[in-house]
């Protein structure tokens, strides 16, 4: 299995570079397969659970480039003089949205496969000593996002128990126990930033991160998939000026099977003991 963090970010970068450089359709279908399988042995994972962002993130696209774009040669249907959406809707504007929904939906799956891999803490442990703390802060406050979303929805289901509204109304009463209680988790957090002497001295490991012969591997073939992407890529798809894609390249075809190089290695054991420490 990948050990080290970094592994993880290199591919994750020549994935993204592989969703935008070359949107042709072909490849993105294989790109998605790749890293559905990539991501296959994590599927329990709560961090793959955000298919359905990426669906509506995939979908949205397809109905703006529709309804704004009139360009094109194959028409679908003519609306009436009708602001903003009358006109010609046609085939070469949903296709452009469609690659474009395809590229966000591949985003998001290559960022859930890279945070089901890769903790935060060994992110923010690979920046360097001036940018550490930087690091630090900035990994508190995202942690404070789905804490935020927890405690309110706990305040919601105690006012339901005591039989109070939880509409919208509600909302001006949620908010002294909302910041009281994300102000308590915060004092929580210094807390503990200072029993462990965050700041007081060089920086130190709890747990090392060690490198393995498939680390750079991975690595490797991650970078020369991404080489070949801006090298020896072909020109990117546009579906205005041909609506049908080309025959991908055996130079892309190459690009995109590299990056299937960490599931070469199966379902990794996970010790869940050393990964919550």
């Amino acid at each position: 299995m990948i050990r080290h963090p970094l592994a993880w970010c290199v591919w994750a970068i020549a994935s993204l570079g592989a969703a935008f450089i070359d949107r042709n359709p072909l490849l993105q279908a294989l790109l998605l397969m790749v890293v559905i399988n990539v991501g296959l042995p994590h599927r329990r994972n709560p961090a793959l659970r955000h298919w359905k962002l990426g669906l509506a993130l995939a979908v949205v696209p397809i109905v703006f480039s529709a309804a704004l774009s009139r360009f094109g040669h194959h028409v679908i249907f003519t609306l009436p003089a009708i602001p903003v959406i009358g006109g010609a809707w046609s085939w070469e504007a949903v296709a452009y949205g469609a690659s474009t929904g395809v590229a966000l939906l591949l985003t998001v799956a290559v960022f859930a496969t890279l945070q089901a891999n890769v903790r935060s803490a060994d992110l923010v442990a690979l920046l360097p000593r001036p940018l550490y703390r930087a690091g630090t802060v900035f990994a508190l406050s995202l942690a404070f996002a789905p804490k935020t979303i927890a405690s309110f929805q706990a305040l919601l289901e105690a006012r339901r128990l005591r039989g109070q509204r939880a509409g919208w109304r509600s909302a001006p009463g949620l908010v002294v126990p909302l910041l009281l209680t994300m102000l308590e988790q915060a004092l929580q957090y210094g807390e503990s930033l200072d029993a462990r002497g965050y700041g007081s001295r060089r920086r130190s490991h709890y747990r090392p991160l060690g490198w393995s012969l498939f680390d750079g591997f991975v690595i490797g073939a991650s970078l020369a998939s991404l080489i070949l992407d801006l090298v020896l890529s072909p020109q990117p798809y546009n579906p205005y000026l041909d609506l049908a894609p080309s025959l991908p390249s055996a130079a892309s075809l190459l690009s995109i099977l590299l990056l299937a190089t960490p599931a070469l290695r199966g379902t990794p054991r996970m010790d869940h003991a050393t990964n919550r420490a």
